[in-house]
């Protein structure tokens, strides 16, 4: 709830249910926050309340409600109805005067809006009214040359952000999250490999009998166990291990050449920006 609130403002309610103890209250009302304002909010006083002090105030106040016995400060007091409308108010006062944070002089319109606060009638009957107030406030909230030009500042960058970082990017006419693409780039950096481009051949593998595995290892179908079978030209295909473009035996260019480690597999285009090139250093041209 006081989560837009400047320090000061929840002191001055910090302060309001110390009032509300010691008059004995059974809630924190109007009349208490602005005990609590006079309390914490000195040079608000100066410029807003001229005529009022803590004590004639907590005199006053204390002349027109019924006391009881005060009881201690951490007895958790709940805030009046009143109270509560008050504190709706000063967000309101707030967003009138375009401000991000509830201050004091806030939460003392606040306190004057409706005329059926305790709060209201003290203030009224010592000659103030809620325009009169509100243009004081606005005084005090005046900005300084200096703020004008923050203001300008902030208004200006709203509109001259720089664009927002790249999220996807296209390779063969796929659409590709960046991190995807960033995952994969970096595995293959995790050691200097050295890429050599070819031609891409389909390869012999040996399978077990019932084809449920397969391996490079030729040298196990060479086993007297007969596990093992010979596959001539049995792996036919690769994945660019970037962007899984497919390589095989084919006529086309894209298809049947890529950049191998001995391990790894990567396309024509990818070797071109990832591993020769600098991709992540440079202003994602081709990133949207």
């Amino acid at each position: 709830m006081f989560e837009r609130y400047t320090e000061k403002a929840r002191r001055a309610v910090f302060f309001a249910r110390y009032e509300a103890s010691q008059f004995g209250s059974q809630a924190i009302d109007t009349e208490h926050l602005l005990l609590g304002i006079l309390r914490e909010d000195k040079e608000l006083v100066r410029h807003v309340l001229l005529r009022v002090d803590l004590e004639s105030a907590r005199h006053e106040i204390s002349s027109r409600i019924a006391r009881d016995k005060p009881f201690p400060t951490n007895v958790d007091l709940p805030l009046s109805e009143h109270a509560q409308r008050a504190l709706m108010h000063a967000a309101d006062e707030a967003d009138r005067l375009n401000h991000r944070h509830i201050g004091t002089a806030h939460l003392l319109l606040g306190l004057m809006v409706e005329k059926e606060f305790s709060s209201a009638k003290f203030l009224g009957r010592i000659g103030l009214s809620l325009d009169s107030m509100r243009g004081k406030v606005e005084a005090m909230h005046e900005p300084s040359p200096a703020d004008h030009l923050q203001r300008v500042a902030e208004y200006v960058s709203r509109f001259h952000r720089p664009p927002a970082p790249p999220s996807t990017m296209e390779i063969h006419g796929v659409r590709w999250n960046l991190d995807v693409i960033r995952s994969a780039h970096a595995r293959l950096c995790q050691f200097p490999w050295h890429w050599e481009r070819k031609r891409w051949k389909a390869r012999d593998v040996v399978t077990t009998k019932d084809g449920k595995a397969v391996s490079f290892d030729l040298r196990l179908a060479t086993r007297r166990s007969g596990n093992f079978v010979r596959s001539a030209g049995g792996w036919k295909k690769d994945r660019c291990a970037i962007c899984t473009w497919e390589l095989f035996e084919s006529d086309d260019p894209a298809r049947n050449a890529g950049y191998t480690n001995g391990r790894d597999w990567v396309c024509t285009d990818c070797h071109h920006k990832f591993i020769v090139g600098n991709f992540f250093g440079s202003p994602y041209s081709d990133i949207t």
